[in-house]
């Protein structure tokens, strides 16, 4: 998510409030400059665990009040998504049902997909909006960790996948992978709090 704003504007307000508030803070004391550095601390350590909090907590309560920031910034994803894999291997193909467990914070996001074959790990997970469109989507690579199944599981190997939010509806992600053993599809992600 930090790396879809401009970090250098996000800085520069934050630099600014802080010297605002020191500024206040001399201004208001009218003691003496020992004082008022001791003063500033305080304010400075509470501005800053405020800004601790929000991001790391904080961020998401204002996206439920503010739910405009889901289009404006991108959307919480946090949480459970069913998914459908649509494979294809060679001359086979198929489709294979599981879960996508997605962790968000302000700074990282990791999605874990799950079946009853294989379990997936994230390597990189890319938040995006298109320049042109403003349509978000995720670069996701990962390294997918087939189950033992009776000595027939296949062996690790790692994809790639460009996944977009459909242009109405939020709660479903779907975009093409590619893997390293030469196999292709599509996965279709949809919000478990949607259905």
């Amino acid at each position: 998510m930090i790396s879809l704003l401009p970090i250098t504007k996000v800085v520069s307000i934050l630099c600014i409030i802080y010297a605002v508030m020191l500024s206040l803070v001399f201004f208001l004391s009218g003691g003496d400059l020992q004082n008022n550095i001791v003063q500033a601390f305080r304010y400075a350590a509470i501005y800053e665990l405020i800004i601790l909090a929000l991001l790391t907590f904080g961020w998401r309560w204002i996206w439920k009040v503010i739910p405009v920031l889901n289009k404006w910034v991108f959307p919480d994803i946090n949480g459970v998504w069913n998914v459908e894999i649509h494979w294809q291997w060679g001359d086979k193909e198929g489709v294979k049902e599981g879960k996508a467990h997605i962790k968000q914070d302000f700074l990282k996001i990791s999605m874990e997909f799950l079946t009853d074959e294989s379990e997936s790990e994230t390597l990189i997970v890319k938040p995006k909006k298109d320049p042109e469109s403003g349509r978000p989507q995720i670069y996701y690579v990962y390294r997918n960790l087939p189950k033992n199944n009776g000595g027939n599981s296949s062996k690790p190997h790692t994809g790639a996948a460009i996944l977009k939010f459909d242009p109405v509806d939020l709660s479903i992600l779907e975009g093409n992978y590619f893997t390293d053993r030469n196999t292709k599809g599509m996965f279709k992600l949809q919000s478990s709090q949607s259905t």
